[in-house]
């Protein structure tokens, strides 16, 4: 009797670990000192070359900023935090090194280890913080937002006085050191210039580690939604006021982000700050009759999405169906897409999407590397946005947040259309 085996479909999500290499990726000189053996490197090539052509978590002499204890589960060593603090005294003297972040593989954390304490112990030379996620229950995002509060733990408090002009943008998902990320940056400062705002800091922003204590010098700390718990900490050490915002992206939503950093800040938006609007929304307006009324499949993160859909409805386009690589979590949505999906199998999803023929079905595919790498809709015409991105790349300043963003986002998708299927 002949069997047919079909092939397990791992769900469309991917670990906390790697969130956590996101993160260290995003610091220049962050070193990752992870407790388990070096299997878990690979996750380095999620990101370094193929994501981010400017990624230095790996170095060609192999000095990389990812180290690994080489513990095992079994057999079990006799002293095994004396071992771990040699570990992380030697990765805090790694050359350059201006922060140890501590995580550790599933199986060790499983020891009860006291990766608060060691991480403490070590930091006589950099700063050692502790983010060891629980990889069972948590993914990517979780992994991210967990990293860049150990990183503000590191900061330490320093309440100074303020100047409440100064602003700090915390949790910002910086996923790659390309023009993508250095035009969003240089675009929300532009904006905030306009208002009467200093850009003091973006916690990450690919700077060295020292850099982001700037974020202590800011009247108002910014919290993004990668990285919640991170700004409400930082806001609490530096006696800062704290505001917290989606993402500024569209043409309604940068205005609305503006106003709600202006009035934590004390301030009123200019005129201005609204010819800025008028003038990004006249540039993107011969292509808004080939947008109207067109549908967009989305595949990636809640609050990337959450921020797309808001911006698909400014165009009179919707985006009804929603992929999202990631643990369910709430949504601040208008409307819920008829379909939403949280990390299910290729297969699911892609059986999901087909299930919408004819003119039900969307007009386009919005999303990262994997809506192609998967298959979930072959056939459509595909934009490629958040990460990873491996088919496409940012050279030069090339924003997607802001007014600039907003244009540039506008002839990505009219071109997307106009250039047929992916």
């Amino acid at each position: 009797m002949e069997h047919t085996f079909k092939k397990a479909e791992s769900p469309l999500s991917m670990p906390a670990q790697l969130g956590i290499f996101l993160a260290a990726n995003a610091v220049s000189d962050a070193v990752l000192a992870v407790d388990g053996l070096h299997c878990a490197i690979h996750k380095a090539d999620y990101i370094a070359g193929n994501h981010d052509l400017r990624s230095t978590l790996l170095s060609d002499d192999g000095r990389h900023r990812v180290l690994y204890s080489m513990a095992a589960p079994l057999p079990q060593e006799r002293d095994p935090e004396g071992r771990l603090a040699g570990f992380l005294r030697a990765s805090a003297g790694s050359p350059g090194a201006g922060v140890v972040l501590l995580t550790a593989l599933p199986f060790l954390k499983l020891t009860g280890a006291d990766y608060s304490g060691l991480a403490a112990a070590a930091g006589e030379r950099v700063p050692v913080a502790d983010a060891v996620p629980s990889s069972m229950e948590a993914d990517w995002l979780d992994g991210y937002a967990l990293a860049l509060d150990a990183l503000v733990r590191a900061l330490g408090p320093r309440k100074t006085k303020k100047n409440r002009r100064d602003v700090a943008l915390v949790g910002y998902m910086y996923d790659r050191g390309e023009g993508d990320h250095a035009g969003n940056i240089a675009e929300l400062g532009r904006l905030l210039g306009a208002c009467g705002l200093r850009l003091r800091c973006v916690l990450p922003s690919g700077a060295a580690f020292r850099d982001l204590s700037a974020a202590l010098e800011a009247g108002v700390v910014v919290s993004l939604p990668y990285g919640r718990e991170a700004a409400a900490r930082l806001a609490s050490a530096s006696g800062a006021r704290l505001v917290e915002t989606g993402l500024p992206m569209g043409f309604a939503g940068t205005a609305r982000w503006l106003e709600s950093v202006c009035a934590a800040a004390g301030v009123k938006p200019p005129s201005s700050a609204a010819r800025l609007r008028r003038e990004a929304a006249l540039s993107a307006a011969p292509a808004l009759r080939a947008l109207a009324n067109r549908k967009a499949a989305f595949f990636g993160d809640p609050w990337l999405f959450g921020a797309f859909a808001g911006f698909a409805e400014e165009l009179c386009m919707t985006a009804p169906f929603a992929v999202l690589a990631c643990r369910p979590r709430g949504l601040s949505l208008r409307e819920v897409p008829e379909l939403l999906l949280f990390s299910p199998r290729a297969g699911e999803a892609r059986e999901a999407l087909a299930s919408f023929p004819g003119c039900g079905g969307p007009d386009l595919a919005v999303g990262n590397s994997f809506w192609r790498s998967e298959g979930l809709a072959p056939g459509l015409p595909f934009m490629e946005f958040g990460f990873p991105s491996y088919g496409r790349h940012a050279l030069s300043a090339e924003p997607f947040l802001g007014y600039e963003g907003a244009v540039r986002l506008v002839s990505r998708l009219l071109n997307t259309l106009q250039s047929g299927a992916g």
